[in-house]
């Protein structure tokens, strides 16, 4: 169990008058157990947690009783109902209330928990960026990429690739039966024990201009990196990160795609956005993901109290350095 999470919870219910409160949301009942998984299809419980001033108690049906508690960090009473009965769930819960804001901090073991899993999202996504090939369709590359994850227990709650053909045209590129031609981006949100992980890395065989176009954006991504400081606003990130793109001559680059935001229990917690008066402090986690036709740039970050901390930091891949920072080159042959 989450300590912190519950003395949170029961701080909110206080504050509401709440007497009970009842979690089903994938992210809280992760955040409460923490780290553990209430799902079996995506982003749909299947047990809830009800919590009151002194106890917490799970209820789910007969069939998913034994696992949760055997597997997924449960340990609290249990209530059971039958498969064909609709679930109990009590009011007020967190289909009612945003609990998102309590989820923001993360705890000295969630940021542990978070550097394992980044480690291990970025060697999987590494290792099959490495061992693509231009004949390779996109579907391919995917499956490569989910295989690495699902090898280090990760689930790839977002999983896009794009080739030659389709990374200039789409910003969010589902992997298609295409060739990967003479480029491949690899994207990944990265969940285990309940925390996701967002990285991209690009590759290139021999495709003109694409290493100067991507050395820009890692210009743009370092004015968020650098405003990502204890005490911020989450607007100001967003204001920096849109004059990085009017540094480099792309101002209308910044309407393209949104640029990321806090991570955590989803893959953005909070979406960054201009005029946002969330205030960043240290522990929580920032994920921005600048993008130009046909690069993007992306990790995951933990917000320390002297700078920022890669957690999705991958030895094995080629580096270049900006703005005092070992940032992701483009993976060119023979690199």
């Amino acid at each position: 169990m989450n300590r912190t999470a519950l003395t949170r919870l029961r701080r909110f219910m206080a504050s509401c008058g709440f007497e009970r409160f009842t979690l089903c949301r994938p992210e809280n009942f992760a955040w409460l157990t923490g780290g553990g998984d209430n799902t079996v299809a995506i982003g749909e419980g299947v047990g809830c947690l009800e919590v009151t001033p002194d106890s917490v108690r799970l209820h789910t049906s007969r069939i998913e009783a034994a696992r949760l508690q055997e597997e997924e960090k449960v340990d609290f009473a249990v209530s059971t109902y039958p498969w064909y009965s609709s679930p109990p769930i009590g009011r007020p819960n967190d289909f009612e209330h945003d609990l998102t804001p309590l989820r923001l901090v993360l705890t000295p073991e969630e940021q542990e928990r978070f550097r394992r899993l980044g480690n291990d999202a970025a060697q999987a996504l590494g290792s099959a960026m490495r061992a693509a090939q231009p004949e390779w369709t996109e579907a391919r590359l995917a499956g490569e990429i989910a295989a690495e994850a699902y090898a280090r227990g990760i689930q790839p709650v977002v999983l896009l690739v794009a080739g030659e053909e389709r990374a200039f045209r789409y910003r969010h590129p589902l992997p298609k039966d295409r060739a990967l031609g003479k480029l491949a981006m690899g994207v990944i949100c990265a969940r285990r024990d309940g925390l996701v992980a967002n990285l991209t890395r690009m590759r290139s065989w021999g495709k003109p201009g694409l290493a100067r176009r991507y050395e820009k954006l890692l210009q743009v991504e370092a004015r968020g990196l650098d405003a990502a400081v204890p005490g911020a606003t989450l607007g100001e990130v967003l204001e920096g990160i849109a004059a990085g793109y009017r540094e480099i001559r792309a101002p209308d680059e910044f309407e393209a795609h949104h640029q990321g935001g806090i991570a955590g229990y989803r893959p953005r917690e909070v979406l960054g956005v201009t005029g946002d008066g969330t205030v960043l402090q240290a522990g929580m986690a920032v994920a921005w993901n600048p993008s130009l036709p046909g690069v993007k740039v992306e990790d995951t970050f933990l917000i320390t109290p002297t700078g920022v901390e890669n957690l999705t930091f991958d030895p094995d891949w080629p580096m270049i350095e900006v703005g005092g920072r070992p940032r992701p080159a483009v993976l060119t042959e023979g690199a």
